[in-house]
């Protein structure tokens, strides 16, 4: 008698839990809506372009489905960056209107490049934060929009004999001391040994 009121016993126990289980996740899928009121606390998801006002919905989250991050409605007034990291190209991430409540987002560069790699927003601008190893940049490198290092010239081959670094007078100067210095210039820039500016 006490092992069969204990069997029934669970099996009231346990249906209701399903039922409970059962409202609790109704419950859970009704409060996933947006509704008008603030602190609702609701998650919704769309792009960057369409997020609208976070005036009057402090607590909610936003999941920008075009760029991969996370916002939240910090006092009603603006959206601010919660969690995630973005991907695409570099002109993907340039093209985004960003500003300081935006610090902190993530954003990795796929295409290869000088820009290439993995950024974040600091003080409302883009930082580079890691770039790979070895950067493979397609054409060229540029400082402040010169270029300064180009694809290499090829037709070089390394000379034997002694090279040397030091320095010396030009007024001076041998014939054999200047030959030692023009091939230790073209062995720090050739492949084989050097920088790889220039090659066979």
């Amino acid at each position: 008698m006490r092992q069969q009121g204990v069997d029934e016993a669970q099996s009231i126990r346990t249906e209701r839990q399903a039922e409970q289980g059962a409202v609790g996740a109704e419950a859970i899928f009704t409060n996933a809506v947006r509704t008008t009121s603030s602190t609702s606390g609701s998650f919704t998801a769309d792009t960057r372009a369409v997020r609208q006002s976070a005036v009057g919905f402090a607590g909610d989250l936003f999941f920008e489905s075009d760029t991969g991050l996370v916002y939240y409605a910090d006092t009603g007034t603006s959206w601010k960056y919660l969690a995630g990291i973005g991907f695409g190209s570099n002109a993907t991430r340039a093209g985004l209107t960003i500003s300081t409540d935006d610090n902190g987002a993530w954003f990795f560069v796929t295409d290869a490049g000088i820009n290439y790699g993995l950024w974040r927003v600091v003080s409302g601008g883009w930082v580079k934060e890691l770039l790979p190893a070895s950067p493979d940049v397609l054409t060229e490198y540029r400082v402040n929009g010169n270029r300064v290092v180009n694809a290499r010239k090829t037709g070089w081959t390394t000379a034997t004999g002694t090279a040397t670094r030091s320095g010396f007078d030009t007024t001076t100067v041998t014939l054999p001391q200047l030959a030692e210095a023009v091939k230790a210039l073209i062995d720090d820039l050739h492949q084989t040994a050097g920088h790889g500016l220039i090659g066979t």
